[in-house]
């Protein structure tokens, strides 16, 4: 891991949480100042300590670090327990109320060129922890965000989580999932299988910050945006 001194942009949200606009973090991501670091941030709801769930999410950073490095490129490795913010996220929830930790956060969520976020999976959907902390992200925050989705289960019925409500959820909020996600349930742990998905879901996600996929999406939502506003000026007869 590397530290790097780095920009800390934010969307636009509630209360102190709008420190910046959409463009204000796309410039930061596509114009830092050490263009050979990529910053890779887990946001794990993990509810024990040295969660499998985090563990998880881990592995697939480690493994991303060290495809960016195979490619001559340094990775800083940032890491996000939900259950150390649990009580400041179910009181954002309902009254918007931002504490300093949680804006924090959102500060390593928005300045970093992909996430990696974790769940475990409870009655076939992810956990309630993991929902609220994203109801209270902006809408617009991660936009063209590259993500992987990762999870664990109890077992492999729970296989298409990350597939159905996870990929449905970052749809929404207009990220980039991985075309690969991740479950692991337990007898899933030190398989093959599960090593070959987890260095083929770490190799898209470099590929994808490499690429600068945030940068070109976004500067293509600001070209559409431009030509909607030119066509909206032409009088409708």
């Amino acid at each position: 891991m590397t530290d790097t001194c780095v920009g800390n942009d934010a969307v636009g949200g509630y209360g102190r949480y709008g420190r910046a606009g959409v463009s204000g973090v796309a410039g930061s991501a596509m114009n830092r100042v050490n263009h050979d670091t990529y910053r890779i941030t887990v946001i794990s709801a993990g509810v024990s300590e040295h969660s499998a769930t985090g563990r998880l999410g881990d592995g697939v950073a480690m493994r991303t670090q060290e495809t960016l490095r195979r490619h001559g490129y340094e990775c800083e490795l940032r890491h996000i327990d939900l259950k150390d913010f649990a009580a400041d996220i179910a009181v954002a929830a309902v009254n918007y109320h931002m504490t300093d930790a949680l804006l924090d956060i959102f500060d390593q969520v928005t300045s970093s060129d992909a996430l990696i976020a974790a769940t475990p999976v409870f009655k076939a959907s992810y956990s309630g922890l993991f929902k609220s902390f994203w109801d209270i992200v902006d809408v617009n925050a991660i936009m063209n965000m590259p993500v992987a989705l990762v999870a664990t289960g109890g077992s492999r019925r729970h296989a298409l989580v990350p597939d159905t409500a996870m990929r449905s959820l970052f749809a929404f909020l207009r990220a980039i999932p991985t075309p690969t996600s991740v479950l692991a349930s337990g007898e899933d742990w030190g398989t093959e299988a599960l090593e070959s998905r987890l260095r083929l879901t770490s190799s898209e996600l470099a590929a994808m910050a490499i690429s600068g996929l945030r940068g070109s999406m976004t500067a293509a939502d600001a070209d559409a945006n431009a030509m909607h506003d030119e066509h909206a000026q032409i009088p409708v007869r």
